[in-house]
């Protein structure tokens, strides 16, 4: 028995009339009816009571019937689900990385991306984490990547990596062989700091405020590689998140531990409320997982 009988069978039980069904079906009347007799033959059952003024279903129409119906539900349902699975297959995405954390846990996501989904454009724009928030807030992106905390009504956020701040010494800074250290002992150590462009800056103060002071701000920079430069050849100190560090300078800068308090260092993907994620950027949304 063919899906085409099927919906033959349910359009004329809907219509109440062969004829009018033929009219929506757009086929003669004499070919609805040989389809629906060779259906019967098939199953070995009369479908319908043919009075002249009225059609009617006998039993066993009503039980065809019912199967029909859910069969034919069954089958759109999965079809809309293989459309939804192309669509998610082919596209593109616009999509926000902060050049600090791409080399950190996003080259893995993106290259896994890529080999999964050839065919998607994925469109990578580098560039802090506030600018990429403005460019989504203006739908010039579909997702980016922030530093957490992170607090905005009209984003959805999901933590995608975890980690800590750390630290950042040189090998002969006088806090080279401490595991741990308050934040409040850093309160006269000349800071190189990430510039105020970067969501992390300001967590950096909020920070040190909680611990009682203002940081002592010696430099500043957007590039994370020139601020452990620095770190290295003991020009200050710096505060970043231990991946960086133990990835690019493992051997050149001591990684130490904050407390009083301590700081976590967490990624989170942001795409704006309200706005329907295409297949491919939903697909790529879900492939980030949760941590």
């Amino acid at each position: 028995m063919k899906q085409i009988q099927l919906e033959y069978f349910v359009r004329v039980v809907e219509e109440k009339s062969f004829t009018k069904a033929a009219e929506k079906l757009f086929i003669s009347q004499p070919a609805l009816s040989k389809a629906i007799r060779s259906m019967e033959k098939e199953l070995g059952v009369v479908l319908f009571n043919r009075a002249p003024k009225e059609l009617s279903l006998t039993e066993e129409g009503k039980t065809v019937y019912r199967y029909a119906v859910d069969v034919l539900n069954y089958c759109g349902s999965r079809t809309t689900e293989l459309l939804s699975l192309l669509e998610q297959a082919k596209g593109s995405i616009k999509f926000g990385l902060p050049p600090s954390v791409g080399s950190v846990f996003f080259s893995k996501i993106l290259h896994e991306y890529r080999a999964m989904f050839p065919q998607i454009n994925l469109q990578i724009y580098e560039g802090t984490s506030k600018k990429i928030e403005a460019m989504i807030m203006g739908e010039q992106l579909d997702l980016g990547v922030v530093v957490e905390p992170y607090e905005n009504p009209h984003m959805q956020l999901k933590t995608v990596y975890r980690s800590d701040a750390v630290l950042a010494v040189s090998q002969k800074h006088r806090l080279a062989k401490r595991k741990t250290v308050g934040f409040l002992e850093l309160k006269d150590e000349p800071m190189l700091l990430v510039s105020k462009d970067y969501m992390f800056h300001d967590q950096i103060i909020v920070r040190c405020q909680e611990a009682g002071f203002t940081p002592n701000i010696a430099f500043t920079s957007s590039q994370w590689d020139l601020l452990l430069e620095m770190v290295a050849e003991n020009q200050g100190v710096t505060i970043i998140g231990r991946p960086l560090v133990e990835k690019l300078y493992n051997d050149r800068v001591r990684c130490i531990s904050l407390k009083n308090p301590e700081f976590p260092w967490i990624l989170g993907l942001i795409f704006k409320k309200g706005r329907t994620l295409s297949g491919a950027a939903k697909r790529f949304w879900d492939f980030c997982g949760n941590v």
